[in-house]
């Protein structure tokens, strides 16, 4: 069997781009479907593309028994680990990315969901057309600043839906078509879809803005009962179990005997990357969770909270030089982005006693920059777990497809200040010696 080194010298397309560090255009996957199955029922920011969690499956978690993603969003590595058939758990703060990943890891007969949207679609249709008609009168609920987001008449009608989707008795098929909803909320809504911060139409164009939130539902609708029917003819008799947990990774985790570890962290703090909090927070005040863990999520987020000093412990010599680099510039800049490494570090060690001796660490992380100046994430995380005793295997750099995030980003939230989001990302693989 090859060593790392003999192997990595047999494969003329790696390019090295520094310290065990290669280019590889074989993980961009840049004419892949990245929605296929279960993976393409609901957007979602920043997601991890199935074909590269798929691969990182493959080349080291073949033999794993258990797999864990700490940051699961939407569930891309929980659904590869079902049709792998491999047991896996994904950790997360957000209850949207908590809803998904169950709906995308519970195989459904599309026969059955069929059934259920045919009547489905009957008593929504029936009840819409008594409201036109203005034989039943609709309360709009009062969800925080709703009249700013939703127009009344798109709010009336989303009672509507949503209260022929409650009614619903079996949990899965409801959970099913709240997805569904999830979407059609967001689609409906007064917010640029293209942004997954919460930006609202501009008023001239508002006014123009009259999208038909049924035929929006039944679009989704159809659209999830197809990737079901995907994902149900491979996964329906899997035995593995798939796990999403709401769970911060910064408190102690009750599970153990993990193999593999896979995951896209944030790639910062929420506040000046990406706001899952934001992108998700119209979909579940009409999913009913409560109002004050909605906006608690990218407070409690890594990076959340900054720190008040640049005193730190962690045992990263790059972090430490571009911490110094930001402080010359913006001493509260720094704070922020350290305050993220703080947490992520923290939350190392919270994985560390997960992992089984043998097990991988893989990580798909972009470095973005800060006040001009690149972070390379990829290599504070490589320190930080080489000083847990890790060896660092490789890593390998893929480039970004272009619609998995914005090709800007507001760092600061103020109109027209943007700059260039990351345009590639690392596989990193750290191996935990037995």
């Amino acid at each position: 069997m090859k060593t790392l080194d003999e192997f990595i010298n047999t494969q003329a397309v790696l390019k090295k781009v520094g310290e065990r560090k290669f280019r590889d255009p074989s993980w961009d996957f840049i004419t892949a479907d990245t929605k296929i199955l279960t993976h393409g029922i609901h957007s979602y920011p920043a997601m991890m593309i199935p074909q590269v969690a798929r691969r990182a499956i493959k080349l080291w978690g073949k033999n794993a028994k258990v797999i864990l993603d700490p940051f699961c969003g939407s569930g891309t590595v929980l659904v590869e680990a079902k049709i792998k058939n491999i047991n896996s758990y994904g950790f997360d703060i957000n209850p949207l990315a908590i809803l998904l990943s169950k709906v995308k890891t519970t195989p459904l007969d599309p026969i059955v969901l069929r059934e259920y949207f045919r009547d489905l679609k009957k008593s929504i249709r029936r009840r819409l057309d008594q409201f036109e008609k203005g034989q039943i009168d609709v309360e709009i609920p009062g969800y925080f600043n709703i009249d700013y987001w939703f127009k009344p008449h798109i709010s009336k009608q989303l009672v509507i839906v949503k209260e022929e989707i409650w009614k619903i008795k079996d949990e899965d098929v409801r959970d099913f078509f709240k997805v569904a909803f999830s979407e059609t909320v967001r689609y409906v809504s007064n917010t640029r879809n293209s942004e997954h911060k919460l930006y609202r139409i501009p008023e001239e164009k508002l006014k123009d803005w009259n999208p038909d939130v049924y035929e929006t539902f039944v679009k989704y609708s159809e659209r999830n009962i197809s990737k079901m029917a995907e994902f149900y003819s491979i996964a329906k008799d899997k035995s593995a179990f798939a796990k999403p947990m709401y769970h911060n990774v910064l408190e102690k985790a009750d599970i153990e005997g993990v193999d593999l570890i896979l995951t896209s962290p944030p790639y910062g703090d929420s506040k000046t990357t990406v706001a899952y909090g934001q992108f998700s927070r119209l979909s579940l005040q009409w999913l009913d969770f409560d109002y004050k863990l909605i906006r608690a999520i990218d407070r409690i987020s890594l990076g959340g909270k900054p720190v008040k000093s640049l005193k730190h412990d962690i045992p990263s010599e790059n972090l430490n030089e571009v911490i110094h680099l930001i402080a010359e510039k913006d001493e509260k800049r720094a704070r922020e982005v350290l305050s993220y490494f703080v947490d992520f570090y923290k939350a190392s060690k919270n994985l560390d006693k997960i992992l089984n001796e043998g097990g991988y660490v893989v990580f798909v992380v972009a470095n973005r920059t800060v006040k001009g100046i690149r972070i390379p994430t990829d290599e504070i995380y490589v320190e930080i777990f080489e000083s847990f005793g890790y060896e660092h295997e490789i890593t390998y750099v893929r480039a970004i497809p272009n619609k998995r995030m914005p090709h800007r980003v507001s760092p600061s939230n103020r109109k027209g200040e943007t700059v260039e989001t990351m345009a590639e990302e690392n596989i990193v693989v750290l191996h935990k010696s037995s």
